[in-house]
């Protein structure tokens, strides 16, 4: 949104330990603080920064940030209310760190409010921060001598005046003394706020985006201190998806379970440290060449620093096979053959005819399993007790219990028995198949059956 200059800050680590800030409510999702002046004068400007943290236990996104201010604040781009362009997400247990500046115009208490608003425009977080806004302190002017007929008495000394903030107009030989208002009082030094320097932690995690399976992935985390202040001591922590295998990370690790961590140790202001892991890239088992690549993250979490705060990054990459896709085999090629005969023929109206189905392997490896199925002509009647196989019958389609593998050079042959009622040729067929191999293995058979 135009006419805003929030400045925002990365994630930081660290919640801002200053001696005077206003916080949100305990119960908000998000917790927001504001620290700035207390006190201020007409004509000076105001710098405050806002901390937002979420500890709603979830990620929260698309947040908006609004600051509504007293008309005794000026802000150089808009009037009030304010909003930061675009919207912040947050992690769980993580902050975001903004600072705003007012040109302070008016005399009085003067007050902001910042609120945190949901993608649905509900409240999540807020905080109000006031300041005492004092008048500007007047220029000292050049005393005038008093003619002798006006003056009766010496004008008292003035108390000089440091670091006018306004000038008065200058007095002339015509002017009468201009009266110089007393300086108003500062606060006491027992209401003098310091505020101490604070750290600012960021952490950058970067891998490759795509690997070839078997491939070694390095990912290098980085953490800065963009603060004024010196860095607590603190922790990162690495952990990974399946499909990535740990192989070696930077000294002074500790592995526990599947994570790898580092203690580390304060960061100066301004400085960074580095710490890398290597991993081995695994596509998963039944994945091809041709297969859509497989997705595997690492995360890298930096905490420690007490009151549950932290920051967390991640990098994915994109692990593709190099196993290339077998070539299915055709029935032919893999010397699979099948025969189908009857063993009577012709026959007479409800008397028995058997067929007989033979498999063989002519082929160099076994066949691996196979499917029989055999399609017996209409109104046929399987004669059970001559049938050397055990089946599953559904109308005229008889289905075979699965084949196990056939060896090289081997043969398997299955026989069913079945009659038909009247005179007619029975036509039967059969059908091999194996999920191992592209194509179907078909033969017919005729059988006569004739009156006598």
């Amino acid at each position: 949104m135009s006419g805003s200059s929030f400045r925002v800050h990365s994630f930081v680590a660290v919640a801002a330990v200053l001696g005077f800030a206003a916080v949100g409510h305990a119960e908000d999702p998000v917790l927001v603080s504001i620290t700035g002046p207390l006190v201020g004068r007409v004509g000076e400007r105001a710098s405050f920064e806002v901390e937002i943290v979420n500890r709603s236990g979830k990620p929260l996104q698309k947040l908006r940030v609004i600051d509504y201010f007293d008309k005794g604040f000026h802000h150089d781009a808009s009037t009030s209310p304010i909003e930061q362009k675009g919207t912040i997400d947050l992690m769980p247990n993580t902050a975001r760190r903004l600072t705003l500046d007012f040109l302070l115009d008016e005399p009085g208490r003067q007050c902001h409010r910042v609120e945190i608003l949901d993608p649905s425009h509900v409240f999540v977080g807020g905080a109000t921060h006031c300041v005492e806004v004092q008048p500007a302190v007047a220029t000292a002017q050049p005393r005038v001598a008093t003619p002798p007929a006006v003056a009766a008495t010496p004008a008292p000394a003035t108390p000089p005046v440091a670091a006018p903030l306004a000038m008065a107009p200058m007095a002339t030989a015509t002017t009468p003394p201009v009266a110089i208002p007393a300086p108003v009082p500062l606060p006491r030094a027992g209401n003098t706020v310091t505020l101490p320097a604070t750290p600012a932690l960021e952490l950058d995690l970067v891998g490759p985006a795509e690997a070839l399976s078997e491939a070694v992935v390095e990912y290098v985390a980085t953490v800065k201190n963009t603060g004024a202040g010196v860095s607590p001591p603190s922790t990162l922590e690495f952990s990974w998806d399946d499909h990535l295998t740990p192989l070696e990370a930077s000294d002074g690790y500790n592995l526990v379970a599947s994570k790898v961590s580092w203690n580390l140790p304060a960061i100066e202001p301004g400085g960074h440290l580095k710490r890398q892991i290597n991993l081995r890239a695994k596509a998963p088992a039944g994945a091809f060449r041709d297969s859509p690549a497989t997705r595997s993250c690492i995360r890298a979490v930096l905490g420690g620093f007490g009151g549950g705060a932290m920051v967390a990054d991640e990098s994915c990459v994109m692990i593709a096979s190099t196993t290339p896709r077998p070539r299915v085999r055709t029935p032919s090629e893999a010397g699979l053959k099948m025969s189908l005969a009857d063993l009577d023929d012709p026959v007479r109206p409800g008397d028995p005819t058997t067929l007989v189905c033979t498999i063989t392997n002519s082929g160099s490896e076994p066949t691996g399993r196979l499917d029989l199925v055999v399609a017996l002509p209409d109104m046929a009647r399987i004669d059970s007790e001559r049938s050397a196989a055990r089946v599953r019958i559904d109308d005229a389609r008889v289905s075979f219990d699965p084949i196990p593998p056939i060896p090289p050079g081997g043969q398997r042959s299955f026989e069913i028995t079945y009659r038909l009622p009247s005179a007619g040729t029975g036509r039967a067929a059969a059908t091999l198949s194996s999920p191992e191999l592209d194509g179907l293995v078909e033969r017919t058979c005729q059988t006569s059956f004739l009156e006598p």
